[in-house]
């Protein structure tokens, strides 16, 4: 099985169907599959011919499936154009048998894939839960993993892993009486350096576990979360203190230089918590450490002067990102108003993530084109690419695959007017952009026409 498996080039698999008949000594292998490979696309899933899962990301794993002893299995990756078949394998399987296929790696490192397997006829005692941890963290240390009482001293309390726990160790299946516990990572033989803390969850009897600690890839500075694996699916369980992340832009041509900040709901005063201090217009930056859950109202005040001109609501859930661009005038109309965009800045290496978003107030509904290197825009067999845009609306992410292209935005409906034209735009795999139409400057320094601001989400400034 693992000689079989390791060939995996792009191995991300999740699979979800009912369980199958059989028992005792008869009873069938299962298989479930667990996608932790931070940078590797999605992919769809083929088990015997059948897809039984499609779009599955980063972080999703299956339940298990009862499978003949001779199993098929076939991963497709999503990538731009034409997705491709990058696992072809028949697997030969051992009954009564628990079998977790685990991704890992980075798509360059290369990829492989990691199994973990255990006996399916193993009565849980009752009372307990059953536990088991995996490290498939390619950046993180080893570690020592601690499940104890909550707020117990780590000084005066065993790990659970006999042995410091590296990349791709796992622990042996544990059996716990059930209740309220704590879960917390830290760097191995450092029980005061901690690097994931669960706080308090409640572990009911009769959960059969497989925690596995994967990169952490969205906000926060914790190198890890951890995922739990139920044999139904999967669940995320964040670190206590992972924060939300947004990203401002400021694409109001009228509105000088402001200052965003953000009122809790939860506090009966005005707390006026700085965000950004003085952004000019056409500039962007982060936010990457907003206290979550919590609800918010953000005002955009002209900096200096704590009257708002902007204000609206925003929800900020752990582990949430999202894009706040501000356009609109705020002395005419269109008046001032928030395009607010949910974001997800992991990096996959295949493709490009780029999102459109249409922010010039002074521009009407628009065509954009997204072309290859060497299309000849005025053929009249060249469409747009997203056709009557209007204002504040926006593409949605798209994955595209890696090259040159030239970019065209045009009034909808004519091509005899280029609103903004970029050529030779590189588009790199791995990068994760935004590009947003906005108005010139009010100077008259860049024409009457429309330019782009472009955010390069590996490479923006904190706020």
């Amino acid at each position: 099985m693992n000689r079989i498996l390791a060939t995996a080039s792009f191995a991300v698999i999740a699979l979800s169907l009912a369980a199958c008949g059989g028992g005792g000594s008869k009873k069938p292998p299962e298989l479930r599959v667990f996608h932790a490979s931070p940078d590797a696309p999605a992919v769809n899933v083929i088990v015997n011919g059948d897809v039984v899962a499609a779009g599955v990301d980063y972080t999703v794993g299956s339940g298990f499936l009862r499978v003949p002893t001779t199993t098929q299995v076939q991963i497709e990756a999503i990538l731009p154009g034409d997705d491709a078949i990058v696992i072809d394998e028949t697997l030969t399987l051992n009954r009564r048998t628990e079998y977790t296929a685990i991704a890992v790696g980075d798509v360059t490192a290369p990829i492989s894939a990691l199994v973990v397997a255990n006996p399916s006829n193993v009565a849980l005692p009752a009372g307990s839960f059953r536990a088991q941890v995996v490290h498939v963290a390619p950046d993180a240390p080893a570690v020592d993993v601690y499940v104890t009482a909550p707020g117990a001293d780590l000084n005066a309390s065993a790990p659970i892993n006999p042995a410091p726990l590296a990349y791709q160790d796992a622990t042996d299946q544990l059996d716990v009486p059930a209740g309220n516990y704590q879960i917390r990572v830290t760097v191995a033989g450092l029980p005061d350096d901690v690097v994931y803390d669960s706080g308090e969850v409640p572990l009911t009897a009769g959960l059969d576990l497989l925690i596995a600690a994967v990169e952490n890839t969205g906000p926060g500075t914790t190198p890890i979360q951890l995922v739990i694996l139920d044999g139904a699916g999967s669940s995320d369980l964040l670190d206590v203190a992972t924060p939300a992340a947004a990203y401002a832009v400021h694409a109001s041509p009228d509105a000088g230089n402001v200052d965003i900040l953000a009122d809790d709901d939860a506090t009966p005063a005005d707390d006026a918590i700085p965000l950004a201090v003085d952004v000019p217009f056409t500039a962007f930056c982060s936010i990457d450490a907003i206290p979550a859950p919590t609800s918010y109202v953000i005002n955009i005040t002209p900096t200096g002067d704590p009257t708002p001109v902007l204000s609206f609501p925003a929800d900020a859930e752990q582990a949430g990102e999202a894009t706040a661009i501000v356009t609109g005038f705020a002395l005419s109309q269109p008046e001032l108003q928030p395009i607010a965009l949910d974001s997800n800045t992991r990096s996959v290496i295949t493709e490009t993530k780029l999102r459109v978003t249409h922010a010039s107030p002074s521009t009407g509904d628009v065509d954009i084109y997204l072309l290859p290197l060497g299309t000849d825009f005025n053929d009249p067999g060249v469409t747009p690419s997203f056709a009557d845009v209007p204002f504040t609306a926006d593409t949605g992410i798209l994955s595209v695959e890696p090259g040159i292209y030239d970019i065209y935005v045009t009034p909808a409906g004519d091509k005899g007017v280029v609103a903004i034209e970029v050529q030779n735009f590189p588009l790199n795999g791995g990068q994760v952009l935004e590009a947003i139409a906005r108005d010139p400057l009010t100077d008259g320094s860049e024409g009457p026409l429309p330019q782009l601001i472009v955010v390069d989400y590996a490479t923006i400034n904190a706020c």
